[in-house]
């Protein structure tokens, strides 16, 4: 699959011009207007996603400009106003009070003529030293990208004011060649703002991808000054990082990249004087299909963790992608990463439904009286083998998606991650239509991937399997799958290696007991995304 960034040639002006509003940029206004028009046909099909976050309407990508101000989680991100594809990069703008419920602010950024920009792409945000934010992002239009930056006009980050020349350019770079340079992510450390982009430089051991650090050079942000590389990729298939996050937590440094396949992190040790991140643990972030991350930080500590959800629709249906749910980050007792939903999502939840617990086999034993296309499912399971969720299943028994675990193997549709072997396992699985999301023992791996299944098909059926390798769509033996490394994950089992042990065959396939200890469902109700302050 393509990445975000094979699409900046693509078309634009898809609508015909509109009478600007008194004082309005025509360019913004004819933005709008074309979410506008969109918006209906979006909100008439009934496939779209009900609590995951998703803009008014056409295409959205990656998280930008993720922070906590005044009582809101603002979500800036990547938005095509004029069509449900990739391409025409602005920055859309929503804000939460709980993370799950959002109101539609005006788009924040666009591209300015004037200044000759094409695209808007990714960028972030922080306060700065008069303790209101701002936003860098990287401006494309000139023969190089630059960092360019945004200051509010008011308290309600409503209105942005565009600082009228580049704060950074590939000059700062003296002789380095940087290829690809984009994606700001700032933060603060010491008393003093830093940045970090992606993109790739010749030299060094391992791939061309390469994180580059900048130091604030005045407090009002305007100037920068560039350290070096803090960290080269050690993988030699990584040839470019986009997107990279570098932020404390739990009083240890955390690199979260993207390098052109699933999101991979890195947890160690931040020399700002030598301009070093060590890593001392590394894991895929989510081997399913999100992509392009961002990171924020609210009112209760909490370090959350924002991800764009691709979903592959038609263009003819009005939308394309949502972001993940939020996740709460912490540092595991194993160094690596736990992530977990945002809590705030058990206010969507209806009435649940509590089956008994039960020894399975591998009929599978079918859910009555829940609803199968927007639900919450916790289950624990014990006995040390194979188990499966058929999700989405049709009248006849055929599943849309297959979540299992076995082998110390976690599967969401075609999507392997590693999870290592344990006699008792959690899992917490949130359906919304068009998407799933898993995780496993409170959180020590997370999986967001697409569903694709018809809309009568809503069946949920629980069975054990003895032996057989789970998953793809009906999650048959031997299905091939995509491979992610999961905490602990053993030398070996990545991207494309075969589970611990080998395939099973039918002189080797074990069947212990395998008892599920407890299932609720829940079936939850859609969030509210208001469009009252979507105007201009």
């Amino acid at each position: 699959m393509g990445t975000r960034r094979q699409f900046i040639g693509a078309s634009a002006g898809l609508f015909a011009p509109v009478a600007p509003a008194a004082g309005v940029d025509p360019a913004l206004e004819k933005a709008m207007e074309g979410v506008r028009a969109a918006i209906p046909i979006a909100e008439a099909d009934p496939d779209r996603p009900i609590y995951h976050f998703r803009p008014p309407a056409n295409w959205n990508n990656d998280p930008n400009g993720t922070i906590f101000y005044k009582g809101w989680h603002h979500l800036f991100y990547q938005l095509n106003p004029f069509a449900p594809r990739a391409g025409n990069q602005h920055w859309g703008h929503a804000r939460s009070r709980d993370l799950v419920n959002w109101e539609h602010l005006p788009i924040a950024i666009w591209p300015s003529a004037e200044y000759a920009e094409r695209a808007i792409f990714s960028g972030g945000a922080v306060l700065a030293d008069d303790g209101r934010p701002r936003l860098i992002y990287t401006s494309i239009g000139r023969p190089q990208p630059e960092q360019w930056m945004m200051i509010p006009k008011d308290d309600e980050l409503i209105a942005w004011d565009k600082y009228p020349k580049a704060v950074l350019t590939s000059a700062a770079h003296g002789s380095i060649s940087v290829g690809q340079w984009r994606d700001p992510f700032l933060f603060r450390e010491g008393g003093q703002v830093y940045m970090v982009c992606g993109g790739n430089a010749p030299g060094g051991r391992g791939g061309a991808g390469q994180v580059q650090l900048y130091r604030a050079a005045k407090p009002d942000l305007t100037e920068w000054k560039h350290l070096g590389a803090v960290f080269h990729a050690l993988e030699r298939d990584t040839f470019n990082i986009e997107c990279p996050n570098l932020f404390k937590l739990d009083g240890r440094w955390v690199l979260v990249v993207s390098p052109h396949r699933p999101c991979e992190y890195y947890v160690g040790d931040l020399d700002l004087e030598r301009v070093r991140f060590t890593p001392e643990c590394h894991a895929v972030l989510d081997a399913g299909d999100a992509y392009a991350s961002n990171i924020s930080v609210d009112d209760k500590g909490r370090t959350i963790l924002w991800l764009w959800g691709r979903t592959n629709k038609p263009q003819e249906k009005g939308w394309n992608g949502v972001m993940t749910l939020p996740r709460i980050l912490s540092i595991g007792p194993d160094g690596f990463l736990r992530q977990q939903p945002a809590p705030e999502f058990a206010g969507l939840r209806g009435e649940p439904k509590t089956f008994p617990a039960a020894e399975l086999g591998e009929k599978p034993l079918v859910l009555e009286g829940v609803p199968g296309d927007a639900t919450e499912i916790e289950a624990e399971f014990s006995g040390g083998g194979g188990f499966a969720f058929e999700l989405r299943r049709s009248s006849a028994g055929k599943p849309g998606v297959v979540v299992s675990l076995e082998r110390g193997n976690l599967f969401v549709g075609s999507v392997r991650t590693y999870v290592g072997n344990a006699s008792r396992r959690k899992l917490r699985i949130f359906l919304d239509k068009r998407c799933i999301e898993v995780y496993v023992d409170d959180g020590i791996a997370a999986v967001y991937n697409p569903v694709d299944a018809a809309r009568e098909d809503q069946g949920i059926a629980v069975l054990a399997r003895s032996g057989g390798m789970f998953g793809g769509r009906g999650g048959g033996f031997g299905a091939p799958v995509a491979s992610g490394v999961g905490p602990g994950a053993p030398s070996g089992a990545g991207r494309g290696a075969a589970s611990p042990g080998g395939p099973p065959t039918p002189g080797n396939r074990p069947n212990p007991t395998v008892r599920l200890e407890s299932l609720k469902v829940w079936p939850l109700r859609g969030a509210t995304f208001s469009l009252e302050h979507f105007n201009v």
